[in-house]
């Protein structure tokens, strides 16, 4: 396990995975299979020596995966828009009940209590895909938990909010989210609904 006193890292939080990539010294490298939290504000880089030793207290140069972070903040963004089109489709009882955000899928649980059918999923794909293709400007910006309420933004399941929150305005998607995210919708491509069934009583998941 490495730490650093700053890192471009981004460690597993709201379903997202944790960045990988390499840490270098003058003495050695190491390669970064994932980066979690020892303790609040705290990222720990699980890795594995390539070559030579790694010191406490040697200055190092540290790198992200910058292909997979980038297929990482595709999905994210795409779960902000495909939760959108689920609300806007089903209802708006539906709430999201987990995540996971990976460099090569989504997967997107939420509460609703039926079985989703072939032209339900037909609309929210279409709902999505129009937000992709319109490519507007993502934006991400803090501001009081009262404002971001009062622009109607919604809060993502599993995440811890205090004063300050992190709102992102994705498309017609307002909600609360400390992810990592594309510049424009348009930069996520197509998406596409591969999977949907049931996970529990009144929960659903899509893939």
């Amino acid at each position: 396990e490495i730490f650093v006193d700053q890192t471009p890292f981004y460690a597993e939080s709201g379903g997202q995975v944790g960045d990988t990539g390499t840490i270098v010294t003058e003495t050695g490298s190491a390669e970064v299979i994932d980066t979690t939290f020892a303790l609040p504000n705290l990222r720990r880089h699980t890795a594995r020596l390539l070559s030579g030793t790694i010191t406490p207290g040697q200055p190092a140069t540290t790198a992200i995966d910058v292909e997979r972070r980038n297929s990482i903040r595709r999905n994210h963004t795409a779960t902000h828009l495909v939760h959108h089109a689920l609300r806007e489709v089903l209802g708006q009882h539906v709430k999201q009940a987990g995540s996971l955000v990976a460099p090569d899928r989504l997967r997107f649980d939420f509460s609703h209590y039926a079985p989703i059918s072939a032209e339900e999923i037909t609309r929210i794909e279409d709902l999505a895909n129009g937000e992709t293709l319109a490519n507007t400007p993502v934006r991400a910006f803090e501001t009081s938990k009262d404002e971001a309420e009062g622009l109607g933004a919604i809060a993502f399941f599993g995440e811890k909010y205090g004063d300050v929150v992190r709102v992102l305005e994705a498309g017609s998607s307002v909600e609360l989210c400390g992810g990592t995210h594309v510049s424009a919708t348009g930069d996520i491509g197509t998406i596409k609904i591969v999977s949907e069934g049931s996970i529990g009583s009144n929960l659903r998941r899509i893939e």
